[in-house]
């Protein structure tokens, strides 16, 4: 195998090794959460495995990152950012989220939605809409006509 391969493949697995440790989790925990072996976990890390992309996959996405991130990392570069998807609030809820077991998340998930108010909209007839309604004769559920 060329040199440079074999370098990437270990600095994959010390990159691997810190964002593990950085989410404070054993071995054990990321390969549970990734579908692997704490072996293989541990061979990944000191290099010695090079890990098959569906599980290279698994890894990021439990770790909270992209592939090409893990594989920029190893190669010594701050991998480009893409736009936001989530701003700073929503992007701490994201991560802590994917750190819970999976009874956790679904508590998560239903106090969230408790906590949700859900406005879908109601249809209204086009012949008679309201004077706040929009052009489709579309308002919000719960919203009372002011009077004009």
């Amino acid at each position: 195998m060329e040199i440079w391969l074999q370098t990437i493949r270990m600095n994959v697995g010390l990159i691997i090794r810190q964002l593990r440790e950085r989410q404070e989790w054993t071995q054990d925990e990321l390969a549970h959460r990734s579908g692997t072996t704490s072996a293989n976990i541990s061979r990944i890390e000191n290099g010695k495995h090079n890990p098959g992309t569906e599980l290279l996959g698994s890894i990021a996405y439990v770790l909270g990152v992209r592939v090409y991130e893990l594989v920029a990392m190893a190669e010594g570069f701050q991998p480009p950012t893409l736009a936001a998807d989530f701003d700073a609030d929503e992007e701490i809820i994201v991560r802590q989220f994917r750190k819970m077991a999976d009874e956790e998340k679904e508590l998560f998930k239903a106090i969230a939605l408790s906590f949700a108010k859900i406005r879908q909209p109601t249809f209204i007839s086009r012949r008679k809409p309201f004077p706040e309604a929009g052009a489709y004769g579309m308002r919000m559920a719960g919203e009372i006509p002011r009077k004009v």
